[in-house]
């Protein structure tokens, strides 16, 4: 990883059981989650736009999310037909080609943090994921997890920007009962993995990895809506 990373705290449960239905457009709405996004996303705001232009655009959004999160296998990041291309130009070609992605990308990044994930409290891993961090020996559980942790879903984020993956709260204890194999020394961001470890561990909660994110507007969603009262 090139690009500025950041590692922060994920309720997966919620993620799959009430998220991933609302993107398929399976149950409730998401026009004022729409409407808001557009807000502090789109280039000017929306303060100028007609309401009929407004509605129009929530619309187009509405039906792009809905057909690509239909596209997405269970684990909701692997897109079925960008999966099967092999090569990096063509994958490309096909990004460009798909409605919306672009919107689907920083719609993802921004509802994530509005229902199931909190920015705050989070690791700055630099241009880098955890791995580099540690000393682990390829054959435990804990360089399995890691290693998925740290491996980027390219069609989740636009250009490199946005999300990047996340881990369960099942891998999250996993790794936490293998941490004695998370080897390191005098590095205060190991540390501060392990303390946040901890508190997902304690929480039963997963990790969501994120790539040059829009801290401005993430920032907006700071209400600590999984960890109330323990920070």
């Amino acid at each position: 990883m090139g690009y500025w990373c950041s590692l922060h705290l994920f309720d997966d449960k919620k993620f799959y059981k009430e998220v991933v239905p609302q993107l398929r457009g399976e149950v409730g709405d998401l026009t004022e989650a729409i409407r808001e996004f557009l807000k502090h996303y789109l280039t000017g705001g929306i303060s100028h736009l007609s309401d009929e232009k407004l509605n129009s655009l929530i619309e187009q959004n509405n039906q792009n999310i809905i057909s690509i999160s239909k596209s997405m296998d269970q684990t909701f990041k692997i897109h079925h037909e960008f999966d099967k291309i092999t090569d990096y130009k063509s994958q490309n070609s096909f990004l460009s080609r798909l409605d919306g992605h672009y919107e689907f990308c920083k719609f993802l990044e921004y509802y994530l943090f509005k229902t199931c994930a909190d920015y705050n409290p989070y690791l700055g891993l630099g241009k880098g994921g955890v791995s580099r961090n540690f000393t682990i020996s390829s054959k435990t559980m804990a360089s399995n997890i890691i290693d998925e942790l740290d491996d980027s879903y390219d069609f989740l984020s636009e250009d490199r920007m946005g999300i990047a993956n996340w881990i369960t709260h099942e891998d999250v204890e996993l790794l936490y009962l293998d941490k004695e194999n998370l080897h390191f020394e005098d590095n205060e961001r190991a540390e501060s993995f392990l303390k946040l470890l901890d508190i997902a561990y304690q929480n039963k909660l997963g990790f969501i990895m994120g790539i040059d994110m829009r801290e401005s507007q993430l920032e907006l969603l700071y209400e600590n809506k999984l960890l109330k009262g323990h920070l």
